[in-house]
């Protein structure tokens, strides 16, 4: 199910995340990051992580197969090796988010 929803982050690097749309398996997230680049409405996916490495809102540890969003753009983004444990927007996305 489609969920419209606005839910602001600050990256732990200083992006400044926003979640504009939400499903089980994507997400649409406008991306600033100072200096570097800016998606107005960016798709990520939910998908296994094939490396490891850390999530960009809350600095835990990524490990290789554990659940994450990815940006799904093509041809990749400038953002396309960033990731986000997936329990982290679980947590805050599955709350009701004020329309």
């Amino acid at each position: 199910m489609k969920k419209k929803a606005c839910l602001s982050l600050d990256g732990a690097n200083g992006e400044r995340i926003e979640i504009l749309e939400q499903t089980d398996t994507a997400l649409v997230i406008r991306w600033v990051e100072p200096g570097r680049c800016h998606y107005g409405e960016q798709r990520w996916r939910r998908r296994s992580a094939h490396s490891s490495g850390t999530c960009a809102v809350s600095r835990r540890k990524i490990r290789r197969g554990d659940a994450v969003f990815k940006p799904a753009e093509r041809p990749a983004p400038l953002n396309a090796s960033v990731m986000i444990a997936a329990e982290v927007f679980g947590a805050l996305i599955g709350a009701e988010l004020p329309k």
